[in-house]
């Protein structure tokens, strides 16, 4: 099921899930306008300990489990 879940996953629902949870965020404009994903990618992480879902970012190149 985990995988369903994470393939069903779009920038919209992970927004929306993320605001939910801190109200709002706050993101300089200079962040948001020169933010680039062309050498980061969205790293998904589940902990089926305590059913949550960890995001966050890492390098192309990156191996997974060493961020």
């Amino acid at each position: 099921m985990t995988e369903e879940v994470i393939e069903s996953m779009s920038l919209n629902k992970i927004l929306v899930a993320l605001l939910e949870e801190h109200g709002s965020l706050a993101v300089p404009t200079t962040r948001f306008v020169n933010a680039a994903n062309v050498d980061k990618e969205l790293l998904v992480e589940y902990d089926d300990q305590d059913l949550t879902f960890k995001f966050s970012l890492r390098e192309k190149n990156e191996q997974p489990g060493n961020s």
